[in-house]
């Protein structure tokens, strides 16, 4: 019995289980799939670390991505504004736009610098006037740097007329001889009666048109400071070409093409053997799609050179959302600058002239108190469009040079002392030379030919 009672004890004893091994499978299984867990989610973790620094990097470094994640929406009113221009146009649609939301409110106007859209060669501005007291505004803009001093080797232009409040209206501002700054001040110098300059003067006043256009009083003026993301403003593309031609006679050289969010630029070069300067083109590019990019719709469309008067860069829409693989360029037509005709002599007294630029006519020299009011016809190239005649320099005989500072121009007809006489197809200007006393005037033009093409000349640019 005493064995027995002995062996059932030790059984007993077995199927208790010591307290230092109690739970000992449940954390055996707990570390197991623990293990497991780590494992399963050790990769994706990492992975999504990776991507969290990626979209922080790209948030921060890409304007475009951070553009297109933030809850910054592109208003039907910007799409509508760059309507004319299919630069400008792209931009907005690929949401190329730096988002600025810059306010000032002075004298009971609100000036608002909504966005910009900027790359190495040009700025647009595109801002808005709201205000309780007037009705219509307008302004005057200018940019200096952040420190006050003058910019140069640029231009800038007005662009929307809509002066209703809070209509978006835009600035552009070509640098020409230099890069975008990454930083200037832009000024607007706001006037009443949604003018910047009033014009209240009749034909019989024309030489008193200095003293007739002052500009209004100011009612504001706002300053902003506009800093500018490194990614817009390093944005473009230079193509060296370096491709000789032909052009209506003419050797010309083809130099480079650059290629920018805003417009495209081509750089031409002529050689000293030449008889003419070009004054203007009319080409367009197209890709290996097809799409046809035509002369710009905003800005500067040409710029010339320091030592001659060839205008020697020319700017198209541009080709930088297309991801255009070829581009070919198709001249069509030119205007010229004849060499041996860069002063042309006018005999006043007796309404005569020779080597007049083509298809322009001088048709009268009247004789004021104050000097001379001049008088021209030119074929309207395009139904209802003027061009510039001469430039405002002239000279008299003894090589003396002056200026004109105003001109008035009209289409299909002039007065010929009270009688009205219809020119269709052709627009009138009249010159006031003040205080010239002399009966000849070497004036100088803005170009002497203008020739339409037969077959255009094509180069390949890409």
């Amino acid at each position: 019995m005493e064995r027995k009672e002995e062996y059932n004890q030790l059984m007993e004893e077995l199927e208790n289980t010591p307290i230092q091994l109690e739970y000992t499978m449940q954390r055996v299984e707990a570390r197991r799939r623990e293990r497991y867990f780590k494992r399963f989610f050790a990769i994706p973790m990492s992975t999504c670390l990776m991507v969290l620094i990626a979209f922080t990097m790209l948030v921060n470094c890409v304007p475009v991505f951070a553009y297109t994640c933030g809850n910054i929406p592109i208003v039907k009113a910007l799409a509508k504004l760059v309507a004319f221009s299919p630069s400008l146009s792209a931009a907005v649609e690929n949401k190329y736009v730096q988002p600025i939301e810059q306010v000032q409110t002075l004298n009971g106007i609100t000036a608002k610098i909504e966005y910009v859209i900027v790359d190495q060669k040009q700025l647009n501005i595109i801002y808005s006037l709201d205000s309780a007291v007037y009705t219509a505004m307008d302004a005057t803009p200018c940019i200096t740097s952040t420190d006050g001093e003058e910019l140069g080797g640029y231009g800038i232009s007005s662009g929307n007329s809509d002066k209703a409040n809070g209509a978006l209206n835009y600035i552009t501002v070509d640098f020409v001889d230099v890069d975008m700054p990454s930083s200037l001040n832009f000024t607007l110098k706001v006037h009443d009666n949604g003018s910047a300059i009033k014009e209240s003067f009749v034909k019989e006043d024309m030489f008193s048109r200095e003293n007739v256009f002052k500009a209004p009083q100011d009612i504001s003026t706002f300053t902003f400071k506009l800093e500018f993301n490194p990614y817009y403003t390093a944005q473009g593309e230079t193509i060296q070409i370096n491709q000789p031609f032909k052009l209506d006679g003419e050797d010309l050289i083809l130099e480079q093409a650059e290629i920018y969010p805003t417009h495209m630029s081509l750089t031409f070069e002529d050689v000293e053997s030449n008889t003419a300067w070009i004054r203007s083109l009319e080409f367009y590019i197209e890709n290996e799609k097809g799409k046809k990019f035509d002369k710009i719709a905003n800005g500067i469309s040409a710029t010339g050179k320091i030592d001659s008067p060839m205008m020697a860069s020319h700017r198209l829409e541009s080709s930088f959302f297309t991801e255009s693989k070829a581009l070919t360029m198709y001249i069509t037509g030119v205007e010229w600058l004849d060499k041996d005709r860069q002063k042309i002599k006018l005999d006043l007294k007796n309404v005569k002239a020779e080597g007049l630029p083509d298809n322009v006519v001088f048709e009268q020299a009247q004789r004021k108190e104050k000097g001379w009011l001049l008088t021209f016809g030119g074929q309207e190239y395009e139904e209802d469009v003027s061009y510039q005649i001469w430039q405002s320099n002239y000279y008299d005989e003894d090589g003396k040079e002056y200026y004109f500072n105003s001109w008035s121009s009209g289409m299909s007809g002039y007065w010929d002392e009270e009688k009205y006489i219809e020119t269709p197809g052709v627009f009138h200007v009249e010159i006031p030379l003040v205080d010239y006393p002399y009966d000849t005037v070497y004036m100088t033009p803005n170009f002497t030919r203008n020739v339409k093409l037969d077959e255009p000349v094509v180069i390949t640019i890409k």
